[in-house]
């Protein structure tokens, strides 16, 4: 029999999906604000590492774990802690989502690319960062960052469409 599912699985469906929209806001929020970071220069605000592809500098931005006294600094450090939860709510949507009963199958794998494509973008940030800004890298960079606010966008949407369609009744005990 399916039927409409209830409960603590309506309840965690609810609270996961709301997960899902604030990721896919956050990221969008991060999106936006690293084209401002690009666009304005301001990307080696916060220092450019030596020899390595991740900035030597980094958590620190000039030296300092706090908010930088000057506008350019602050472009970049901003986008730093945005990024910061957005990955931490992107973390947790996966978390979430993966642990569901039943599970959403088709956000689940999808918002488990996105935080790997994710993690690739956040490497391919400090690349830029290293190579002065390098229009090539920049264009990759811009490219994974488009495609992780696609997948999650799908997988709002994926959730949404989960949460309408009928499920099997829940059998006590499993």
């Amino acid at each position: 029999m399916l039927k409409r599912s209830t409960g603590c699985a309506d309840a965690a469906m609810s609270a996961a999906k709301y997960l899902v929209y604030a990721t896919v806001v956050s990221i969008f929020a991060v999106f936006i604000w690293g084209a401002f970071l690009s666009g304005s220069g301001f990307g080696n605000a916060c220092g450019v590492g030596g020899s390595s592809t991740i900035s030597s500098d980094w958590p620190y931005c000039n030296g300092s774990l706090g908010l930088p006294s000057n506008w350019p600094a602050q472009v970049e450090y901003i986008h730093r802690a945005m990024s910061i939860v957005a990955t931490v709510l992107l973390v947790g949507s996966n978390i979430a989502v993966w642990r569901m009963k039943p599970r959403p199958t088709g956000a689940a794998p999808v918002l488990l690319l996105a935080l790997v494509l994710l993690l690739v973008e956040i490497y391919l940030g400090g690349v830029v960062i290293n190579d002065k800004l390098n229009v090539a890298v920049g264009t990759l960079s811009l490219t994974t960052a488009t495609t992780v606010f696609g997948l999650l966008v799908v997988a709002g949407d994926r959730m949404y469409l989960f949460e309408k369609r009928p499920h099997p009744a829940a059998t006590p005990g499993f």
